[in-house]
């Protein structure tokens, strides 16, 4: 895969190669999505980290502020083709079914052991291996999402935005337009 770099403008309003950023085909579909690209902009939560050592009271007013404090978000439009969106819905639905039945198997794990039973305590097993394979299946299906998102890099100036793990042939016709439209300027 492959990084770019190009104008935020360019980004937000779509005015990009019409060339798949995952798949490296042509392509006419695009699709827009917003991501929070603070991470490198003072993110950190600073002095309030202090309120961890307050206590419990501390704990709970870290949680809020971290809650409500807004991240900056940008909103892009990229050309994407059916494919590769498909690929992206699917796995991020699988990832959230396994979650489900993680979160469910845990539950009904605990529950069986409550019955402090030989066959609760089975049970409890079994339900158990059921949570452990839901979870390897989650954590598959977020890597495979992983892989098929497009990290954002916005840069200090706010004006260029990196756009992360493209297909190699996307990449080259953005470079390509670059260098022709900075051929045809006046």
């Amino acid at each position: 895969m492959a990084a770019v770099t190009v104008f935020v403008d360019d980004a937000v309003l779509g005015h990009l190669p019409p060339v798949c950023v995952k798949e490296g085909v042509p392509t006419a579909d695009t699709l827009s999505f917003t991501q929070d690209v603070s991470h490198r902009t003072g993110s950190g939560l600073g002095v309030a980290w202090l309120l961890v050592l307050v206590g419990p009271i501390g704990w709970l007013g870290l949680f809020v502020i971290s809650a409500l404090r807004g991240g900056e978000m940008l909103s892009v439009t990229l050309p994407m083709c059916e494919d590769a969106y498909l690929r992206s819905e699917k796995a991020q639905r699988t990832r959230r079914r396994a979650g489900a039945v993680f979160v469910g198997a845990v539950i009904a794990a605990f529950l069986a052991l409550l019955l402090k039973t030989t066959d609760g305590r089975l049970l409890a097993l079994g339900l158990a291996v059921v949570a452990c394979g839901a979870l390897v299946k989650m954590i598959v299906a977020s890597i495979q999402s992983h892989r098929l998102s497009v990290p954002l890099d916005l840069d200090a100036s706010r004006r260029w935005v990196t756009l992360n793990s493209v297909h190699p042939n996307f990449a080259a016709a953005v470079q390509h337009n670059e260098r022709s439209s900075v051929g045809s300027a006046p």
